[in-house]
Parts: C-alpha cells; sequence; structure tokens
C-alpha cells in the first residue's frame, strides 16, 4: 500500500501543533513539555501587528440540502425560511406482512401523520404557532429559489395545525388528510412547510442530516390494526443522474426573504444565506521560523448588528486556510480549511469592541508551510452555519488602525532544547 506523503506530512504538522498548543497553556514553565517549550529563563517579548493583507466576506457555498436543521422562520421583513421535504415515491400496493409473497392495492388511506423532530435550540416561539403544509411538487428545478416559493398559494394548501409553546418540544405530528396519499398514489409529495404566528417566529426541525431518526410519514392502508402503518422517510428522485445531489434534496430550507449582510467594509460571519471571512496573512519571517512561540491571539473589534434580539449567541470557530494559490477564487479558498483550533468565541450579535481569539496552534502549523505556496489564512464561520440568521459583524482592515483585524504574539528569542 502506498501512502501520499502530503497526508503524513499533514498528519506530522498536526502532532506538533497539539503538542505546541499543550505548551501555551503556561507560560512561566515547562516541565509539562521539556523538549518542545521554551527554556523558562528565556525572555518573553510580545508584539502586536497589522499583518492581514486581504480580507473579506465570501459566501458559504453550503449547497442546497446540506443543512443539520431545516429553519422556519417569519420574522416580519428581516427573513422569511420555509422548508421543503420530498417523498418521491408514494406505493401503490402493499403487503399485509412483511413475509406475504403477493400485494394488496392501496384503494383507502386513514391516519395520515407527518411526525417530525424539532431542534429546541435557538427556537423564537412567543405563542401558539401554526404550521401550513402545501404541495410544492413541480417539474423547476429545486436551486429556483423565486419558482418554488411561488408554489406555496392558498390553492396548494394541504393541511394547517396550530400547535400550543408547549408541544413544540422533541417529537410533533402534524396530520394530512388522506386524500393527499390517495391522489399521489405511484407518483410523489412534496410538502412545504411554513410557520406562521401573531408575531415572530422561528423553529428548527432536524433533516435527514441532522436526525438520528428522521422525518417520517406513515399512514393506515386498512382498517386492520394487525396490517402495519406504511412508513416513509424523505426521498429525492432526482436529480437522477446525481445521486449524491439527489440524496441532500431530501429535504431542505428554503429563503423566500434572507437577512442583510453588515455595510461595506464590514466582516460577516454567519447570517442566511450562510456567509464566511477570509483573512489572509503576511506575518514577518522571524516570528514564524526564529523564535518560539508560545502565544499567538486575534484580535477583532466588533460591530454591533442591532437586528437580533439582545439574548442572541453565535459562537465562530477559525479555521486554517490550506488552499494553495492555484485556487484564485477565494470563496472557493475559503471551502479547503482544516480545524486546528479548540478556541470558539462565543459573542452576541448585538455587542461591540474587542474580542479575542487563541490562535497560537495556526502559527505553529504555518511554521511547516511554504507561504509562497499555501498562503496563510483563516477561515472565520458560523458553528450553525446555514442553519440561523444570526450574524456577527466585525472591522476590516479598510477600518481605523485601532479597529483593524491584528496579530498579538508573545514569543522568546531563546530555541528550544528539543525539536525544532
Amino acid at each position: 500500500m502506498q501512502f501520499n506523503r502530503g497526508r503524513l506530512a499533514f498528519a506530522g504538522l498536526l502532532v506538533m501543533v497539539t503538542a505546541f498548543t499543550a505548551c501555551s497553556e503556561n507560560l512561566d514553565s515547562s516541565a509539562g513539555c521539556p523538549l518542545l517549550c521554551p527554556d523558562p529563563g528565556g525572555g518573553i517579548e510580545t508584539v502586536t501587528i497589522d499583518p492581514v493583507v486581504l480580507d473579506t466576506t465570501v459566501s458559504a457555498l453550503t449547497g442546497l440540502g446540506t443543512e443539520q436543521s431545516l429553519l422556519l422562520a417569519t420574522r416580519g421583513d428581516t427573513l422569511d425560511a420555509r422548508a421543503v421535504i420530498r417523498f418521491d415515491s408514494i406505493p401503490t400496493r402493499y403487503r399485509r406482512v412483511i413475509t406475504d409473497t403477493t400485494s394488496t392495492e392501496i384503494t383507502t388511506v386513514d391516519s395520515v401523520l407527518l411526525q417530525m423532530r424539532v431542534d429546541t435550540s435557538g427556537g423564537k416561539v412567543p405563542g401558539p404557532v401554526t404550521i401550513d403544509a402545501y404541495d410544492v411538487n413541480s417539474t423547476e428545478a429545486d436551486t429556483l429559489t423565486a419558482a418554488v416559493t411561488a408554489l406555496f398559494t392558498p390553492d396548494r394548501l394541504i393541511a394547517s395545525r396550530t400547535f400550543a409553546v408547549a408541544e413544540l418540544k422533541d417529537t410533533v405530528f402534524f396530520a394530512l388528510p388522506p386524500a393527499a396519499i390517495l391522489s399521489r398514489r405511484g407518483t410523489r409529495l412534496r410538502l412545504g412547510l411554513r410557520a406562521r404566528a401573531t408575531g415572530s417566529v422561528q423553529l428548527r426541525i432536524r433533516s435527514t442530516e441532522g436526525a438520528v431518526a428522521p422525518t417520517q410519514l406513515s399512514f393506515r392502508v386498512t382498517p386492520d390494526t394487525a396490517v402495519r402503518r406504511v412508513s416513509l422517510v424523505p426521498y429525492s428522485s432526482t436529480p437522477a443522474d446525481q445521486p449524491a445531489l439527489a440524496a441532500s434534496l431530501d429535504d431542505y430550507t428554503i429563503l423566500a426573504r434572507g437577512t442583510e449582510g453588515g455595510s461595506s467594509g464590514t466582516l460577516n460571519v454567519g447570517g442566511l444565506p450562510a456567509r464566511r471571512v477570509y483573512l489572509r496573512f503576511n506575518i514577518p519571517l522571524f516570528l514564524v521560523d526564529s523564535v518560539d512561540v508560545v502565544r499567538a491571539s486575534l484580535l477583532l473589534t466588533q460591530r454591533p448588528n442591532r437586528g437580533v434580539d439582545a439574548a442572541d449567541t453565535i459562537r465562530v470557530l477559525p479555521h486554517v486556510g490550506l488552499a494553495t494559490v492555484a485556487v484564485t477564487d477565494i470563496a472557493k479558498a475559503s471551502q479547503i480549511t482544516a480545524v486546528v483550533i479548540t478556541d470558539t468565541l462565543t459573542l452576541a450579535p448585538r455587542d461591540s469592541g474587542l474580542k479575542i481569539v487563541e490562535v497560537a496552534s495556526v502559527v505553529a502549523l504555518w511554521r511547516g508551510q511554504n507561504a509562497t505556496e499555501t498562503p496563510r489564512a483563516l477561515v472565520l464561520l458560523s458553528t450553525t452555519e446555514g442553519q440561523t440568521p444570526l450574524e456577527a459583524r466585525f472591522f476590516s482592515a479598510e477600518a481605523a488602525p485601532g479597529l483593524r483585524p491584528r496579530l498579538r504574539i508573545s514569543y522568546s528569542t531563546r530555541k528550544s532544547r528539543g525539536l525544532p
């Protein structure tokens, strides 16, 4: 068996990063890692630099249907998110028992239930919520948002149900009329879900990607209770020539109206459609190659996002960029990343001021990278990317000097006693 040398090299770097991170936990002693940490007698200096040569907000490019949960939200003129769930194979026949060698035609249907798992995190349900189910079957491509949202019309309404706040926990059952199944035997049923309330409402349903037990559609085909209910899970038959894409379209969130990003010159993380921040650095060579870095902090100045509630929080996780110079599209480069940072920044989008993320592990990784081939970059993204409208905003490198993204690095000029 032949091994990929690039992967082995990267794995080795990650091992070094892990050891380096352990060292950075204690600046006063090297007793925990005597081979890699600086000599305790070496002086530690700290410098703050403006190393960002490129920063921008880019599309997350997460892909339709890849969300861990489906967002149902109606928040005035700021957000309108709906869900589409496909059942592209409604059966025409059933077996009375599994071991039967013959089947019976379905002529009656009763007790049709749509069972959904509710993700209670990040929900905003101030009072009773009505969920409307529409027939959104169409030959239009799912990526044509306007064409799909145009199918949510009164004449396509299948059923509605109002839920009390206490009912929107764990699992909910939504009853559909028998005709919704009978009229679609041998074809497909595609449901469009929309939530509404007296005021703003926001809740999430677990998707096929994010649920151990996904949404299920079940119904009876005979009054005989000895015959099991027919049960179906979300399934998309199109596009037929792209099975991976078809699988992601089993269910997905569709945005009739997304959130607005921050103003020009602002770095935006999160929101809907989801956005990321790409930061490219030019680090003085001696800080990477000639000293022992014992701590490195990314300094970001947050700009307040007043379009969210005061209690809202978002978690921002930096990834290290691995795209080479061959990738000239920054949006695509922001997808080629790895997680080597354990420090997640939790903040309130409405807040402002200085925010700090520890990135010593990234600086250690950069030591093993050739900057002329792989630019030194960080990508900031939300841990709930594509699932929530929350967006954190930061000043960019175009801002005043005291507001720009900066790096604060503490280092020792004494070389380590062991591995370089």
